[in-house]
Order: C-alpha cells, then sequence, then structure tokens
C-alpha cells in the first residue's frame, strides 16, 4: 500500500509540473526598442502581469526599454513576445504568451513617448500604471494594481480593483473606479460627467472653486466632509450630499462604502 502511495505521490508532482510549465526561480530577459513617431501618432500599450511606467520627452520617437520574467526558464521566455506594431497612425506595444496559461510571467515596461504624440489607452494586469507628462484622452486600466496619473493634456478615466487611484493635474476626467482601495483627484476643470467610485476606501477629491458643477455624494457608515467650498446644497446628510456649485453645470458623482468621502477646495499653491 505505501508503495501505490508513493508512486501516486510523484505521479502527481509531475503532472502538477507538467501543468504549472515547471516553476522554478525566475529568469529574465531584456527588450530595448525605439520606433519614430509624429504628432499625428496615437500610442496604445497592453502587457499582461506587469508594471508599465510611461513617461513623456523631447525626442522624436518611443523609446522601450522592458524587463521578460518567467518561472520557468529560457523556454517560458521564449514563450513572451513583446509586439510593436503600426496601422496607420496607431502604434500598438502589446505582451502576447503562447504557453501554458498556469506558467508564472511577466513584463516590466518603462517607455517614454514625445510631448507632441497622443497616449490613448494603457492596460495590464497585476500591475501598477504610472503616466506622466503626456497628451491625449487617456483610459488606464489594470487589476490588482495602482494607478498614477499626473500631468496630462487630456480627459482621464482609471479603472483598477484592489489598487489606489491617483490623478493629478490633468485637463479633465471621466470615469475613475476601483474596489478595496483609495480614491485620490484633482478636479481642475470639467469637460464632461465625471464618474467616481470604489468601496471599503475613502475618496478624497479637490475642486476647482470657480467650476459650474452639480454633485452628488453618498457612502455607508461614515462621513462626508466638505472644506472651504461654496456648495449650495439641496440635501445635506452625513452619508448623502447633493449641491452644486457656481450655476450648476457638468455631473460628479462620488460614490464609496464603510469610508469617508472627503470634498476639499483644490488651491493651485498647495
Amino acid at each position: 500500500m505505501k508503495k501505490h502511495l508513493i508512486v501516486l505521490g510523484l505521479l502527481s508532482v509531475l503532472l502538477i509540473g507538467n501543468f504549472s510549465g515547471c516553476v522554478g526561480p525566475e529568469v529574465t530577459e531584456p527588450f530595448n526598442g525605439e520606433y519614430p513617431v509624429d504628432a499625428q501618432t496615437i500610442v496604445r500599450v497592453s502587457n499582461i502581469n506587469g508594471g508599465i511606467q510611461i513617461t513623456g520627452w523631447v525626442g522624436d520617437s518611443v523609446t522601450i526599454s522592458a524587463v521578460k520574467k518567467s518561472t520557468s526558464g529560457d523556454a517560458g521566455l521564449r514563450n513572451i513576445n513583446i509586439s510593436v506594431s503600426r496601422t496607420g497612425n496607431t502604434l500598438e506595444i502589446e505582451t502576447k504568451y503562447t504557453g501554458q496559461p498556469l506558467t508564472q510571467f511577466g513584463v516590466d515596461y518603462t517607455i517614454k513617448i514625445p510631448y507632441n504624440t497622443t497616449l490613448e489607452s494603457v492596460t495590464t494586469s497585476n500591475g501598477a500604471i504610472q503616466v506622466s507628462n503626456v497628451k491625449g484622452n487617456l483610459s488606464a486600466t489594470s487589476s490588482n494594481g495602482a494607478v498614477t496619473v499626473e500631468t496630462v493634456k487630456g480627459t482621464v478615466s482609471a479603472t483598477t480593483s484592489n489598487g489606489q487611484i491617483e490623478i493629478q493635474e490633468v485637463t479633465g476626467l471621466g470615469t475613475l473606479r476601483s474596489s478595496n482601495a483609495a480614491i485620490n483627484a484633482e478636479v481642475r476643470s470639467i469637460q464632461d460627467d465625471v464618474d467616481i467610485e470604489t468601496s471599503n476606501a475613502a475618496v478624497t477629491v479637490y475642486v476647482n472653486p470657480f467650476l459650474n458643477a452639480s454633485f452628488e455624494m453618498t457612502t455607508s457608515n461614515a462621513k462626508i466632509h466638505l472644506q472651504g467650498l461654496a456648495l449650495n446644497t439641496s440635501r445635506m446628510e452625513d452619508t448623502h450630499v447633493i449641491g452644486t456649485l457656481g450655476t450648476d453645470g457638468h455631473r460628479i458623482d462620488i460614490r464609496t462604502s464603510n469610508a469617508p468621502i472627503y470634498l476639499y477646495n483644490w488651491n493651485p499653491s498647495d
């Protein structure tokens, strides 16, 4: 009986190793590329299991410095492909993986984009997104990773789960959505309706006091705090506030649960 159990145990280990891609020590491989672009170019970035850091610069090309990572040896690295393709005015940077789905792998990107080139979308899973000093109406999407965006000439939307969202110095906001993590954002100007939502975490919003906008804020088991804003309220409760700033305007909805909401006067000197 013991021999049968030992044999079955060995078979189980072998099967697990086969299905998981023989998980072992992490191996890495660098990737570097440079791609000429112009003011009409639109850039999209899509990753799997890794972080993305993008900054603007004065050059005339998109530069990529990436690190591939795998726990299934050199064979695993060969299954990770960084695809850079151009269709019309669009430059697409994409991670593609052809190995077993259970294998642990990933790519971390550091990318520089010329200031006059448009960044349209950034997507990853299990990794953080950091974007600064670019232009474009940007959609940033992650899972299990923080999203940090600052100094963008355009409207920014950001979605993640179990990760904090931090937005500063952008032209406008669209939708900001997370779960189980805080959202901090500045509303310096407003181009359209804004939706900000998380759960089990605080939301802090700094608002230009000279905007025209309508607000609705809701939470549960916590309070809504207003400071330094001349908000004309039609409903003022601890967990539910409705009001207008200026002469009404686009809608700003802010929602969370089991955590407070803070609405502050944005002061550029802070």
